[in-house]
């Protein structure tokens, strides 16, 4: 399929839709039927194992949000991929937390789009995730206001 642009008036920009999602992937995340020999018992691991985190923004145009061997050349201040690892175990890198999204939207995200699509719009479409929730701690938030005047 080849994309076809619209045609924009000198003063409207192309939106492009950016996707996020994440994954996690275990050593053990098998299948819990398995075959063995007649009468012979297999023993299972406990858990599921070591795991690895993947977060990543994709994009229709360019599949991955990534940059190019040439955008690499013309940037070579910017990360060159949005992607993102974390060994998501309780004594290795943690848990994959709002602080985590926020750094990898701002410090990679966003740059290499606009590094790739100058005069473009990124729109940026999350999954529901609670760690897609945060906000500032002094932001209104309707689940901490009173319904009456009375109270805090």
């Amino acid at each position: 399929m080849e994309q076809q642009n619209p045609l924009l008036l000198p003063n409207e920009k192309l939106h492009i839709l950016i996707t996020y999602d994440e994954c996690i992937f275990y050593t053990n995340d098998d299948r819990p039927i398995i075959w063995t020999p007649l009468r012979s018992l297999l023993l299972r691991k406990k858990g599921q194992g070591k795991s690895i985190m993947v977060s990543k923004f994709l994009l229709e145009v360019t599949s991955r949000l990534k940059l190019s061997e040439n955008e690499i050349l013309l940037n070579p201040n910017i990360s060159t991929e949005a992607r993102k690892f974390l060994k998501s175990e309780k004594n290795k890198e943690g848990w994959w937390i709002a602080k985590h999204l926020l750094d990898q939207v701002i410090n990679y995200a966003i740059s290499i789009f606009e590094a790739k699509y100058p005069n473009y719009i990124g729109i940026f479409a999350f999954d529901n995730s609670t760690n897609h929730e945060i906000m500032p701690k002094d932001a209104l938030n309707v689940n901490n206001m009173n319904v009456n005047s009375e109270g805090k």
